[in-house]
């Protein structure tokens, strides 16, 4: 295959993102809202902090594209190119790897959408997607990386780890794994030696960087591995066709694929990956769910162990079969982008909605969202959790849930209103409509989220203006008596905060 066809693959696997107003991701409202505070927004409740922070890919690229194209456009251009580059990544591995590309990365490509991609980890989607880049740039600079290369590399190192950190320490576990499978080979201690130097140089000024320039973190939840618990969300990470959606099918197809393919001599995997492979494999297994304050770290590198295990083989069939197996990868291809859009639309005309109601509301409004949990039902909620970010772009509006830790991002509250926003990635998700009257009373009880996920929520009534009650089409729970209705939309409500007696003590 060409160059080329990959990247017309990698267009039809974008083209959702260019059939909606805003994509499903549940991350991508509170991303916006930070773009567009970043690059000058209005607000009363926000400033910006500058600061040496691993996780800064769109936080810096949105912004100076925003100022030639528009917000919302240069959001799209940059999740797309992070999307591409799962795509075209591969392909350049397997050409660094056999000096050509195969069809291997077709199959590769369809761990690009995957559930980092689809709950819209921006900046670390981005970052691994240019990591698989310059992981094929270090296998193709094999026994020539001179100290100019070499400064490139670190160059790049630096990037990625300004990018996002996590993407960095798997680029750094693929290129020492890759490098161990030459020592083996050549068993030498000065060509280790080189070898090792050369690492050192690409990955000490990065190092350095995150050693004694990152900002102290909060502790979280410390390291939590919940391995058991965890271990079907992992297989559900690899690919999803549309949130919440995994597609166990076309997994096993590809397991089996690759497996009978291996077995029969249809697939071979270059010598020097074993130990990558190998490697992803044990990390994607025994991965925390929990690490430095963030959550979702489990679901990272099962779509990465599938991209590479592709990348690294080549198909060894006959021209026909060849082409059969590739049309036919085109084609599911294709169909899981129609999949995507489909399911991306219908969310789509709801945030187009909600925007609407939005730019009717009061400037500089305190929102919070609430989830009527049971006429929601067994639907997935987490698409709706940053909505009301959507009201920072519109209103310049406070909502408690933007990303604003401190060692985790560069938006930060205004100290008076601190004490009302989610301190962590913990306390990240709204409450249940039924949580509002103890929340509002300050009563703990036996529910444990009142002390745990929902402090800053202790008498809201005194502190919110409105509340964004999120019920689809279910039937819906009666309200507390400090809500009164503003806006009733088709699968939300907007109600003013009425406050109580309570409020006027001191």
């Amino acid at each position: 295959m060409k160059l080329w066809q990959i990247c017309a693959v990698a267009i039809v696997m974008a083209l959702p993102l260019w059939c909606v107003g805003q994509p499903a991701m549940p991350d991508y409202p509170a991303h916006l809202a930070s773009y567009h505070l970043i690059a000058g927004g209005q607000t009363k409740f926000y400033h910006i902090e500058w600061a040496f922070l691993p996780n800064l890919a769109g936080e810096i690229l949105v912004p100076l594209l925003a100022k030639l194209v528009g917000l919302e456009l240069a959001t799209r251009l940059f999740i797309t190119a992070g999307l591409m580059l799962w795509v075209i990544g591969p392909a350049l591995i397997q050409r660094a790897l056999f000096g050509r590309i195969g069809i291997a990365p077709l199959f590769a490509a369809f761990f690009a959408y995957n559930a980092n991609f689809v709950w819209g980890f921006l900046n670390y989607d981005f970052a691994m997607g240019a990591s698989l880049v310059v992981f094929a740039m270090w296998i193709e600079s094999e026994g020539r990386r001179t100290p100019l290369i070499l400064a490139g590399f670190a160059l790049a190192a630096m990037a990625i780890y300004f990018s996002h950190l996590f993407a960095l320490a798997t680029l750094g576990l693929l290129m020492l794994s890759f490098e161990l499978g030459a020592w083996r080979e050549e068993r030498s201690a000065r060509a280790m030696a080189r070898r090792a130097v050369a690492l050192a140089a690409v990955f000490v000024p990065a190092a350095m960087f995150f050693l004694f320039l990152r900002p102290p973190g909060q502790s979280g939840n410390g390291v939590v591995f919940n391995l058991l618990t965890t271990a079907f969300d992992r297989l559900d990470a690899a690919i999803l066709l549309s949130f919440d959606n995994p597609s166990y099918v076309l997994l096993a197809l590809l397991a089996v694929l690759f497996g009978v393919g291996l077995w029969r001599g249809w697939i071979v995997v270059h010598r020097r990956m074993v130990a990558p492979l190998a490697a992803l494999a044990l990390a994607a297994i025994f991965m925390p769910e929990w690490a430095m304050g963030g959550w979702g770290v489990h679901m990272r590198l099962p779509a990465v162990l599938g991209a590479v295990a592709f990348a690294s083989a080549e198909f060894r069939l006959e021209r026909n079969a060849a082409r059969a197996l590739a049309a036919s990868a085109v084609l599911v291809l294709a169909y899981n982008a129609f999949a995507l859009t489909r399911n991306w639309l219908a969310y789509d005309r709801q945030f187009a909605e909600f925007r609407a109601a939005a730019r009717a509301l009061p400037p500089d409004a305190r929102l919070m969202t609430v989830l009527d949990g049971d006429a929601i039902g067994y639907r997935s909620d987490q698409p709706y959790w940053h909505m009301a970010e959507f009201a920072i772009v519109e209103r310049g509006a406070f909502t408690p849930l933007l990303f604003t830790t401190k060692d985790q991002h560069i938006v930060r509250i205004d100290p008076q209103w601190q004490g009302i926003a989610a301190g962590s990635a913990e306390q990240g998700s709204p409450p249940d409509i039924d949580e509002l009257d103890d929340l509002a009373a300050g009563r703990i009880d036996e529910d444990e989220d009142i002390a745990n996920v929902f402090p800053y929520l202790m008498r809201f009534q005194c502190h919110y203006d409105q509340a964004v009650v999120i019920h689809l089409d279910g039937p819906r729970a009666d309200v507390p008596k400090m809500l009164r209705l503003r806006h009733a939309g088709s699968f939300f409500s907007i109600y003013d905060v009425v406050p109580d007696a309570s409020c006027a003590d001191p």
